[in-house]
């Protein structure tokens, strides 16, 4: 693709492009704020449908009934037909106090604690990251009562992972089983990971056919 084949188009150039023609638009915010904003107005759930309306949908039926309209348009339409300016202000008033609280702690957050988050995202969550087969390696090891260890490098040349006991496993994220080879016959262990609180769902059914057939439950 050459570079006449695409083009970038920045945030404030489609805002510009949307809403040229509508008066005080955008809000011209300070710089930063929108940082803030933005988790505030999500942690305090005040951007809901339950809340400013379904706004995908309210859309598509406004581009229907309006397929010519401006934005002022858009504005009134959503304004007269879903009571906007009444869901608009209730959601500021569920927003706002998540915004003080916001701010009353941040005021807390000094070089210090600075430094220990930045120590704690460059060492812990990147070791964490990349070292699950670990954790999970070691939580088997408890729930059968077994030695585990990491697989070396002629072992995952072979497909293995890791070794809990004398039993070899892959250990692979779930989005893997349609790419895996059929070869292998190792059990796998998927986990399927909660970005949002790192929290795994981990599907041992092959390891635990494996040890009843091979007899190396820990309860044995």
């Amino acid at each position: 693709m050459s570079d006449e084949d695409e083009f970038k188009l920045t945030e404030d150039e489609r805002e510009r492009l949307v809403a040229e023609d509508v008066e005080e638009f955008p809000f011209d915010t300070p710089k930063y704020t929108t940082y803030l904003l933005n988790p505030a107005i999500n942690l305090s759930q005040s951007n809901r449908p339950h809340v400013v309306g379904q706004m995908s949908d309210i859309v598509e039926e406004f581009r229907q009934e309006h397929p010519e309209g401006t934005f002022d348009d858009w504005v009134n339409y959503y304004k007269d037909e879903y009571d906007g300016d009444e869901r608009l202000e209730e959601a500021t008033k569920m927003a706002y106090p998540m915004v003080e609280r916001m701010r009353e702690a941040f005021e807390q957050i000094d070089e210090e604690m600075t430094r220990q988050y930045l120590r704690d995202l460059v060492l812990f969550k990147t070791y964490e990251g990349f070292d699950i087969q670990e954790a999970i390696l070691k939580k088997l090891g408890e729930m059968y009562s077994l030695e585990v260890h990491r697989a070396d490098a002629q072992d995952e040349s072979k497909g293995i992972d890791g070794y809990l006991g004398d039993q070899p496993v892959q250990v692979k994220p779930v989005t893997y089983k349609d790419n895996l080879p059929e070869s292998i016959e190792v059990p796998i262990i998927f986990y399927d990971e909660n970005k949002s609180n790192k929290t795994m769902k981990v599907d041992i059914s092959e390891l635990k056919e494996e040890m009843d057939l091979g007899g190396r439950d820990g309860d044995d």
